[in-house]
């Protein structure tokens, strides 16, 4: 990825182009952002509550019942809904990440909260799988402890230039209970 971003950046200069989005420093823009504008609400009780709720619902889950409920949302996102998918996209705390999109102005464009095994618990928009607990966005986030941040590279995703900032989800204690990834459009920071 850093390769392509790169040779992007080598054609904008050559070409004469604008090259913001591809200068060195998205991190720190995004990061001070997190600081200012969602260090707060990722700590909201309604949002901790749901993800503790879920964590306590799901002791138990064995590995192949964690596959099978990623199977089944798979097929749901092929078939353009269902039952699990409207679960997640349709209770308190999406509603709750709605808002917190809108209010944003532009600059979050998509927002999934996970639990403590990666499984979706609320979210903006549908993901393309349902367990998240085998990416860099669960793994460097929420087994990091509760300090757990990581802020991917920049990609274009329908002509908007997007990071993925992911954070952990602590409790009133200071314990992480799960994660956080939201989608930034850096060139809107």
């Amino acid at each position: 990825m850093k390769r392509i971003i790169g040779i992007a950046l080598g054609l904008a200069i050559v070409l004469g182009l604008p090259t913001a989005t591809f200068a060195s420093g998205h991190e720190a823009k995004a990061k001070a952002y997190f600081e200012k504008s969602i260090k707060g609400w990722i700590s909201a009780p309604d949002l901790v509550n749901a993800v503790v709720q879920q964590n306590i619902n799901h002791i138990g889950l064995t590995a192949q019942d964690v596959a099978h409920l990623d199977f089944r949302w798979r097929q749901e996102k092929a078939r353009g809904g269902g039952d699990l998918m409207d679960s997640k996209l349709k209770n308190h705390l999406a509603s709750f990440l709605r808002g917190i999109r809108a209010a944003s102005n532009g600059v979050i464009v998509e927002i999934f909260v996970m639990d403590n095994i990666g499984l979706n618990v609320g979210q903006t928009d549908p993901t393309g799988d349902y367990m998240q607990g085998d990416e860099a966005k669960w793994k460097k986030t929420y087994r990091m402890g509760p300090q757990g941040l990581l802020i991917d590279d920049v990609e274009e995703e329908d002509g908007k230039n997007i990071s993925q900032l992911s954070a952990s989800i602590v409790n009133e204690k200071g314990r992480e209970v799960g994660a956080v990834t939201i989608a930034i459009n850096v060139d809107k920071l």
